[in-house]
Order: C-alpha cells, then sequence, then structure tokens
C-alpha cells in the first residue's frame, strides 16, 4: 500500500435513506448522527417525483458501527422512511476536477437520446459524475463528466443522430 492510500484510507459508513419526501428528513438524520464521534465526508440528496433518495458518507471508529446502525433503525421507524447501512475500511475518492457538463434539451426527451449521449459518454473514457434536471418546459438535464476535455467530450457527441428536437450542448463547469 503506497502512503497516500495509506492516508486516505479509512473506515466509513454509507447511508442510504429513501421515503417520501418532507421537510426534517435529513435533520433527523444528522441529528441522530450527532452524538457519535463521526464526520460527514459526502452527500448527496435527489427528490424525483415526491421521492427522496439520500445518501451520506461518513468517517467512523468501528467500535460504534453498531450503536449507529441501532440509532439509525431507531430514527428511520420514527420518522417513517428506510435506512440501509454498509460500513467498511475503503480509500475516500478525491473530488472530481475539471468537470464539464452535457445539457440535453428537448420537448419530450426520449430514452434513446438519453441512451445514446450515455453512451458516447462511456465509449469515450468519460466518466458520469451526477444528472440532474435542469428544466421542465422544455425538460433538459444537465450531465456532469469528469475525465474527458470539453473539446474531446465536444467531439464524441457532434456525430450522434437525435431527433430534430432534441440539443445538446457542452459546457465547463
Amino acid at each position: 500500500m503506497t502512503q497516500s492510500a495509506a492516508q486516505t484510507e479509512q473506515f466509513t459508513g454509507l447511508i442510504l435513506l429513501t421515503g417520501v419526501d418532507r421537510p426534517g428528513i435529513a435533520a433527523s438524520l444528522f441529528e441522530t448522527l450527532a452524538p457519535f464521534a463521526v464526520h460527514v465526508i459526502d452527500v448527496e440528496q435527489i427528490i424525483n417525483h415526491n421521492r427522496l433518495i439520500l445518501t451520506v458518507l461518513i468517517g467512523a471508529n468501528p467500535a460504534h458501527q453498531s450503536a449507529i446502525e441501532e440509532d439509525l433503525e431507531s430514527c428511520a421507524s420514527e420518522i417513517g422512511v428506510d435506512i440501509a447501512t454498509v460500513f467498511a475500511k475503503s480509500e475516500v475518492s478525491p473530488m472530481p476536477r475539471g468537470l464539464t457538463s452535457v445539457y440535453i434539451t428537448s420537448p419530450k426527451i426520449h430514452p434513446q437520446a438519453m441512451a445514446l449521449v450515455t453512451q458516447a459518454i462511456a465509449k469515450s473514457g468519460a466518466n458520469i459524475e451526477s444528472i440532474a434536471r435542469t428544466s421542465d418546459s422544455p425538460t433538459s438535464f444537465a450531465i456532469s463528466i469528469s475525465g474527458l476535455s470539453r473539446d474531446a467530450l465536444d467531439q464524441a457527441l457532434e456525430t450522434l443522430s437525435l431527433e430534430d428536437s432534441t440539443t445538446i450542448s457542452v459546457s465547463d463547469l
């Protein structure tokens, strides 16, 4: 193991919370974690059709795993959500640098258009970091990409044949 790998490897807990969205869910989760000697490494939240998906990656002491899981189980029951956890010793990935965004826009985006764009991104060797809806009329999605320059991404997407009403644009973040 390299010295840099040893420095970033730590015991982590990945928490996945799902349920019907309403105010206070994130607050309840973090309040449940607050008494523990943990630190928050990463958080992602998505709301899709009033359904919440919240993921939290924490750094923790392995000796506290059972107590954390028990308290999270109680929290889930109290607020009416599902919580799953995965604890392991692992390397924590750094934030990606040099992100580029691909915007796909159309009055109605067909799955084939999303398939063509995401396949072109994958074939180019880039990685999709996130996909988020940015507009609903017309429908628009922002796809954040790492691992490829804007010029190379432009080249990977320029040959795609999409419906006339579907547009793609690329910008640096």
